[in-house]
């Protein structure tokens, strides 16, 4: 009989990890289980790895940072496991999920995954989210790191949380890259490729803003970011990648003093470089210094930007932005 793979989970909270409060706290739930617990609670892992649990941290995913995935990034190289498993709270795991894969350097697949409903809640997904996590990252195929959310793979360079509510809420433009049906993993095809290490520092990293465009706004907000500290910024523009003729000429001004990124608010699709060329589209904003997103949203271009500038000099960083960006 073949052996079964060791797996290592490591948990940080998160609705997965939640059950209701004591009366004299708050009435809604909160984090209180541990990951031994969330492996206790699936008896079916046990035939599909030996697995190791070991709690983090205990918080609401809007509390992670980046130093934290940097944590368990090293943790996970430090590692023998022959693949990883990190539980939390979905608000922020598209955002955790692809610091990962910019940071990561380990060999074994890492895979997050975590809960849209509680413990205590009819139809509650963790134990069947963390069991099909287990699955992919012992599967001997998956990929370098990925988000695992109802029975379903997806890259963290284009997974978005789409629902506040919904256990479907965990999509990707064109589809997911795999599924796991009964119990057995199907990629859709080639794994992606992965990108070469950066070598990116979490604890260098430097504060981007990112702001979006809307309807009749004002451009204070535009003007008033050098004074802030903001080292760069992304732009949510309209469509593929436009402003109005007041936020044009605020954005072109501002991308003299730091680097501008411009993406896209549609959730959906890239943004386009050559395309429209009146004042404030696409074409006009390149030509003024504003960088493409490529297939990046707004908040995956702000972490590898924040990244890059802590890591690179300025000049380096719009370069490496650009091309790791339009290779999305």
């Amino acid at each position: 009989m073949t052996s079964l793979p060791h797996i290592q989970v490591f948990a940080l909270g998160g609705t997965i990890a939640m059950t209701p409060g004591a009366a004299s706290a708050s009435p809604g739930v909160v984090p209180s289980l541990t990951a031994a617990d969330l492996v206790a609670g699936v008896p079916e892992i046990a035939n599909v790895a030996h697995v190791r649990a070991q709690t983090l941290m205990q918080v609401g995913s809007a509390n992670l940072t980046l130093a934290h995935v940097a944590e368990v990034c090293r943790r996970a190289e430090a590692g023998d496991a022959a693949g990883y498993v990190v539980t939390q709270g979905t608000d922020s795991m598209e955002e955790t999920a692809f610091a990962a894969f910019l940071l990561y350097e380990g060999d074994a697949p890492i895979v997050f995954t975590g809960a849209m409903r509680s413990a205590n809640i009819p139809g509650a997904d963790g134990a069947a989210n963390l069991l099909a996590a287990i699955r992919v990252a012992a599967s001997g195929g998956a990929p370098h790191v990925s988000v695992v959310m109802n029975d379903e793979i997806h890259d963290p360079a284009r997974v978005r949380k789409s629902h506040t509510s919904s256990v479907a809420a965990f999509t990707s433009p064109g589809g997911p890259e795999g599924q796991i049906v009964e119990g057995r993993v199907f990629l859709r095809g080639p794994l992606p490729v992965r990108h070469a290490p950066m070598k990116l520092d979490a604890a260098k990293a430097q504060p981007v803003a990112l702001l979006t465009a809307t309807m009749d706004d004002t451009t204070a907000l535009v003007e008033a970011l050098p004074s802030l500290g903001y080292k760069g910024t992304v732009i949510a523009a309209y469509g593929g990648g436009h402003l109005s003729e007041p936020w044009a000429d605020a954005a072109a001004k501002l991308a003299a003093e730091m680097p501008v990124v411009l993406a896209t608010r549609t959730g959906a699709g890239r943004v386009l470089e050559k395309s429209y060329g009146y004042r404030g589209a696409e074409i006009d904003l390149i030509e003024r210094g504003l960088i493409p997103s490529g297939g990046l949203d707004t908040r995956k271009a702000r972490i590898l930007l924040s990244l890059l500038l802590g890591s690179y000099g300025t000049e380096d960083a719009k370069a490496r932005f650009y091309g790791f960006a339009s290779g999305i």
